[in-house]
């Protein structure tokens, strides 16, 4: 439990540093009483620290099978309440172990405790749900087997990545309604199969009310109206969520709409890449004064040093992970830990060397840790100034820039047309 707490309040802070927002309505997860927490699984084992830091009660996690296999490893998922789930694909002869798996969790349950399980069985970095397997109802027949007058809830929750693999990018979380689940609901279908499906059926509507949607074909229509409009600021899931069930109706209901939507998009989209711009960038940039120019110059000696003391656990970091991660639903999640594996390294270190010289060198780790914060918003200044030159550029060259503002009309009365003006 210690070395769980203590994990929980680094990777907390770690998060503030690798996401630029991480925005999430989680006030409906119970704080107390038997849990399992049902997730989408967009992004590998990410996903799981990420509710481990938001969500503030402990929590057990079902993990696939073949992490454990290493004695080492073993201990020390074990001794951050991971339990292992066996899966087809890591054999069929060990899909019997699975009975180990189910007992532990209801013996969690019975005590309690909250378990956290990704209903969907497969992590894969795209913006869609799938079907959801089974083993959360049979945690929960387990369950009844053993507490015939037991009772628990049932919380689900959406993740939604911006950009999964972007360093500084957004986050959004959120939580449907709580399913209650006794013995006297199981007792109302005339086989336990049936309890499980009916539940899925109501965990996967409760998900797709918290998730976001888009088909591959539509994303850079969805990235383009959604990141210039009007609720970008606000992050609203609510609004996002909206915009891509309008993408889906047209490209069913209104097929050559869609189709202009998505050219112009890509019109669009090609002359802000030429500048090394985006739709995001398009809709914040205001301009900048003279005052932004000398708070920026005045504060780049300092953000350098800044730099200086971080950029070594952060590169090597981001190298480690280009040259060892094969699939794109692991990147993100290997290079936060290995960035903030590296970091502590580092800068422990350092505090070992300085506190020969004078105690108060404890006060290092907090230092090292303000100046990356501190760095970090000078990098976002640095990218709006940087941004806004690039659009400078774009606007002196006339016809291209008349061209994007075409295209961009055409956008905006499409999106109207489907009533997606912004309020």
């Amino acid at each position: 439990m210690i070395l769980y707490k203590v994990l929980q309040w680094l990777m907390r802070r770690s998060l503030d540093v690798h996401y630029l927002q991480v925005k999430a309505d989680l006030q409906k997860i119970p704080k107390k009483g038997p849990l399992l927490i049902a997730a989408n699984h967009p992004n590998s084992f990410l996903d799981a620290i990420i509710l481990a830091c938001l969500i503030d009660r402990p929590m057990h996690f079902l993990a696939r099978s073949d992490v454990f296999s290493k004695g080492w490893s073993n201990f020390i998922l074990r001794k951050l309440n991971l339990i292992p789930i066996y899966r087809r694909q890591e054999g069929k002869d060990k899909l019997g172990n699975n009975q180990q798996t189910f007992d532990e969790s209801s013996r969690i349950l019975s005590e309690g405790g909250a378990i956290l399980i990704f209903v969907e069985g497969i992590s894969v970095m795209d913006m869609k749900l799938r079907p959801l397997k089974k083993g959360l109802g049979r945690i929960i027949l387990q369950y009844f087997k053993e507490n015939p007058l037991g009772k628990m809830q049932v919380a689900t929750v959406g993740l939604n990545y911006d950009r999964p693999k972007e360093f500084r990018t957004k986050v959004l979380i959120a939580n449907g309604e709580n399913i209650s689940v006794d013995k006297s609901w199981l007792d109302g279908f005339s086989h336990p199969h049936n309890a499980i499906r009916d539940l899925n059926q109501d965990i996967f509507k409760e998900l797709q009310a918290h998730t976001i949607e888009v088909d591959p074909i539509n994303e850079t229509e969805f990235r383009a109206i959604s990141e210039m409009d009007s609720s970008f600021k606000e992050n609203s899931l609510s609004r996002k969520i909206l915009i891509a069930k309008t993408l889906r109706k047209m490209q069913e209901l209104h097929p050559i709409q869609a189709s202009r939507l998505m050219d112009d998009c890509k019109k669009a989209k090609q002359i802000l890449e030429k500048y090394r711009l985006n739709f995001r960038k398009l809709k914040v940039n205001k301009g900048v004064d003279l005052s932004q120019f000398l708070l920026w110059f005045c504060l780049s000696p300092l953000a350098l040093v800044s730099l200086a003391l971080n950029v070594i656990p952060f590169a090597l970091g981001k190298w480690i992970t280009d040259k060892t991660v094969k699939l794109e639903e692991f990147y993100a999640s290997v290079r936060i830990v290995v960035n903030t594996l590296l970091w502590i390294i580092l800068h422990l270190s350092i505090l070992l060397y300085l506190i020969e010289f004078h105690w108060i060198a404890l006060l290092y780790p907090v230092l090292a840790y303000q100046s990356l914060r501190f760095y970090l918003w000078f990098r976002e200044h640095t990218h709006y100034l940087r941004s806004t030159y690039r659009l400078m550029k774009l606007r002196k060259n006339k016809e291209e820039f008349d061209e994007l503002q075409t295209v961009m009309k055409e956008i905006f009365r499409i999106r109207a047309s489907f009533g997606l003006t912004p309020k």
